[in-house]
């Protein structure tokens, strides 16, 4: 649980680092037009496959509106020449894959192993052929799945979006309805409709697919040579044209969206492609920035959305802010605000210079993880390159105050911007889900077969480059390089609220006083490492202090340096005292309202629970003396480990980190041995089944199912990572089966010193008794050596993908780091999980499975409507 993110805020000067490299790549057109980008990334052990198809919403009228994502669905469940659908194939050669649908294209994305592109390429590439064989009860099914996600994503209120969108736009505008369709559209459309579409725009003229990760250029060239060039060209539907739309302000009255009363405004960008289209999507995000500070902070919004309408033709932004009828007004008010005060920041000197700060982070943050690398990339496959890394660094190097002046006062000008006051609905709209169509055969219609799995399996590579090594100070170093465009540096204090057990929040008023110095060299550490744009945190739990630096890689130097003199030759600034409570209590507060309703449920099946966010403020009567002294007594570096992960030169960092943190001084330095900690009980899960009769417009039913973990497997995260997949699968199979479920998942929640597996989603209400009961068949399974050997090897694959994925991401390797560290695992530790989990036997986890689905160890909740058939969920 964190108590605390206190953002470090400097001014020093505004020199940027040099540009940062990611994995660059060469493109190529083959002859039946497909567009192909490779971008090889050496350090990665899996590979990115993504397919961008210019099918999207877009291109379906508006009597049809759905029909984009519904053949998105049906590309996936159509029966290839082998008689398998493409869905239970990719669950064979893929460790993990989806599909989306937006206003302008379809995507499908799967990660692999390098010995399977040739196989998930050629997957793809059936999609493109023009083949749709479906089973008439597939395609029923399909269309119930369909109409839940648009019951579960728009909560009863598609048809409130619905005139949302042609107001914004105009009802015979290509962005006009809204994306998905409504349970009157998408029931109304065929199985040739579908089939139609999908000959007509999923062609080879019509795609472009980046290929990134662990695969050598020549590799991926092969794979596609023999996959994807050998499709015949096809005639593709011309796209339809998307007019422009002139941004107009004015009010208007809307009812139905979720959340009742309140305001929304909505800002009209121009092409997202255009250099002034690209400048109008950073001053929106720089919008939502504000309006999500100044809601937080005001405590009247019970709630605020922000969704991204159209597509990149005629690009909107929406902001949708709600709560009590009388704060209405107060929420238009507020919206306006935010958008003047950006409107002013696009002049100010310093205000833009942060802002370049934080878009190069963010940059390549997006070249980090090989799913969001694939998704920028195949954005180039046209031979553009300016979703490279070193080009969107360029641009942002050519940002101006006078470029963002200009497209301010053209996108965010009063004139410009149009306002809806929002009420609540009198009437309630149904899901649309009409007969129930069960398929017999295919009761586990996304199942590997064990020895295709493990094969795969077998063939993950294996690099590991992490060490570790203590100076003579007593801090402990670890160091995993790898070609990540970033740096993360995490210094992390075992000191948390179990050792102030008076007054748990003063390791939070401790960390929060601690400020840099304010002149001399030290200061000058500082100044440079602010200069170059670092994000800089502190957060806290139980047990631990965090202090983080993290950015690009070029800067890695100065983001040791400048943590070391933040941490080691910075000062409590007792002035600020005053201000840093009244924060800190805002923060708990937010933190409070802002808690998940998963968490406040696991929260409440716990006995005994107490955690330091919600016990009384007891920050008033701690001394100053007392912050001095629990400084002196933790902040030492032999109760400290020093975290550095990603793309560093590993002898040079090695001498900096010894130069920034091996000094002797104190208390720094010396000696001391750690204060012994107070023994705190292990909850218990209160077996019980809860209603929450919550007023609802919903059409479904939300269930929530939940155990405790055991504290023997709180060490071992790949085997309750297997787990909740297994529960994944389990859940998803009664959506593919039925179709009356969707959005069920599984979630892993800590609180009160306890880790919580908790299963969570809703169930169309007029088919409830028939999803509880397949849900109850499901987990029944799950407790038997048969059900579990039947999904295991579809589980294990997407399991060690995640363990496997972060192979360049900064956050994520720091993140395990720390977790090793702390628990004192080796530092193969991930990649041990991962053999674990692919060396799981069903014998051995269908017993954990018994016990952790034991009647006695189940909590249940039905939200929403009371049913017998529910609140059986938690007996055998």
């Amino acid at each position: 649980m964190v108590l605390l993110a206190i953002v470090l805020v400097g001014c020093g000067s505004t020199r940027l680092p040099r540009a940062a490299r990611g994995p660059e790549g060469s493109w190529r057109s083959f002859a039946n037009g497909l567009r192909l980008y490779v971008a090889p990334d050496p350090s990665a052990e899996l590979v990115r496959v993504h397919m961008r198809v210019r099918a999207g919403g877009r291109n379906e009228t508006r009597a049809q509106a759905g029909l984009a994502h519904f053949s998105e669905h049906v590309a996936f469940v159509r029966t290839l020449a082998d008689g398998r659908t493409m869905l239970a194939a990719l669950g064979e050669e893929a460790l993990a894959y989806e599909g989306t649908t937006g206003a302008d294209s379809v995507d499908f994305m799967a990660t692999t192993v390098a010995a399977h592109l040739p196989t998930v390429l050629g997957l793809f590439a059936s999609a493109l052929e023009g083949s749709c064989r479906l089973r008439p009860e597939v395609f029923a099914r399909e269309r119930n799945v369909v109409l839940s996600e648009i019951e579960t994503r728009m909560r009863g209120s598609a048809g409130a979006y619905d005139r949302l969108l042609a107001s914004v736009y105009s009802p015979d505008h290509p962005y006009g309805h809204v994306l998905g369709g409504t349970a009157e559209t998408v029931s109304a459309l065929t199985a040739k409709d579908v089939c139609d579409y999908l000959r007509g725009r999923f062609t080879p003229g019509n795609t472009s697919i980046a290929i990134t990760g662990g695969v050598t250029e020549a590799g991926a060239l092969a794979a596609a040579e023999a996959t994807l060039k050998p499709l015949a060209r096809r005639t593709t539907l011309p796209e339809v044209a998307v007019p422009a739309v002139a941004a107009a302000g004015g009010r208007e009255t809307l009812a139905g969206l979720p959340g009742g009363w309140g305001s929304a405004l909505v800002l009209h960008l121009p092409p997202a492609d255009s250099a002034d289209g690209r400048l109008a999507a950073i001053l929106a995000e720089a919008v939502e920035r504000e309006v999500r500070e100044v809601v937080a902070a005001s405590g009247r919004i019970s709630s605020l959305e922000v969704h991204r309408l159209g597509g990149s033709a005629a690009p909107a932004v929406i902001f949708i802010a709600t709560g009590e009828a009388e704060v209405r007004a107060f929420a238009e008010e507020l919206l306006a605000e935010a958008v003047a005060h950006v409107r002013g920041d696009a002049a100010d000197k310093q205000k833009v210079e942060a802002l370049r700060r934080r878009l190069r982070i963010a940059a390549a943050t997006r070249f980090e993880r090989l799913d969001a690398r694939a998704e920028r990339l195949v954005e180039v496959a046209d031979g553009s390159r300016r979703g490279t890394l070193a080009t969107d660094l360029r641009a942002i190097d050519g940002l101006t105050r006078a470029a963002l002046t200009r497209v301010a006062k053209q996108v965010l000008a009063p004139g410009r911007t149009r306002v809806f006051a929002l009420e609540p609905s009198t009437t309630r709209a149904g899901s649309g889900v009409t007969a129930v169509t069960r398929l017999t055969d295919d009761a586990h219609p996304v199942t590997a077969r064990p020895d295709v799995a493990a094969k795969l399996l077998s063939e993950i590579p294996a690099n590991r480059r992490t060490s570790s090594f203590t100076l003579a100070n007593g801090l402990t170093v670890v160091l995993a390089p790898s070609s990540s465009p970033l740096v993360d540096v995490r210094l992390v204090i075992r000191a948390g609220a179990v050792d102030a057990p008076e007054h748990p929040l003063l390791p939070a008023l401790a960390a929060a006083l601690l400020a840099p110095p304010k002149q001399g060299p030290h200061a000058r550490e500082v100044a440079k490492l602010m200069a170059g744009g670092a994000e800089t945190d502190v957060f806290l739990n139980l047990d631990l202090t965090i202090f983080k630096a993290r950015g690009l890689a070029s800067e890695a130097e100065h983001l040791l340096r400048g943590l070391a003199a933040w941490v080691i030759a910075g000062g409590h600034d007792y002035s600020e005292r005053a201000a840093i409570v009244d924060k800190i209590y805002r923060q708990m507060d937010q933190q409070r309202d802002a808690e998940t309703t998963r968490r406040t449920i696991a929260r409440g099946v716990l006995d005994p629970c107490v955690e330091p966010l919600f016990l009384d403020r007891t920050l008033d009567d701690v001394s100053d003396a007392a912050i001095a002294a629990f400084r002196r007594q933790h902040f030492r570096a032999g109760r400290a480990t020093l975290v550095v992960a990603g793309g560093f030169d590993e002898a040079a960092t090695r001498a900096e980190v010894e130069a920034a943190f091996g000094g002797r001084q104190a208390p720094w330095g010396e000696r001391a041995t750690p204060p012994a900690r107070p023994d705190r009980p292990a909850p218990r899960v209160r077996s019980k089944v809860m209603h929450l009769a919550t007023p609802t417009t919903s059409a479904q039913v939300g269930v929530v199912l939940g155990f405790l973990v055991p504290s023997e497997l709180r060490g071992e995260p790949g085997t309750v990572a297997l787990v909740r997949q297994l529960l994944e699968d389990a859940v998803d199979g009664v959506r593919q089966r039925l179709g009356v479920t969707y959005g069920f998942s599984v979630t892993r929640e800590e609180v009160c010193d306890a880790e919580m597996v908790v299963i969570g989603g809703e169930i169309d209400a007029a088919h409830l008794d028939q999803g509880i009961a397949e849900l109850r068949q499901a987990l029944a399974r799950l407790r038997t050596t048969e059900g579990v050997a039947a999904g295991l090897a579809a589980a294990q694959r997407p399991v060690a993908a995640r363990i496997l994925a972060g192979a360049a991401d900064s956050a994520a390797i720091a993140e395990r780091l720390t977790y090793t560290v702390v628990h004192g695992l080796p530092l193969d530790y991930y990649r041990g999980e991962a053999r674990e989990v692919v060396l799981a036997r069903p014998d051995a986890i269908a017993e954990l499975m018994t016990r952790l689905l034991a009647p006695g160890s189940l909590f249940a909740v039905c939200i929403g409507q009371s049913t017998q058939s529910c609140e059986s969920l938690s007996s055998p």
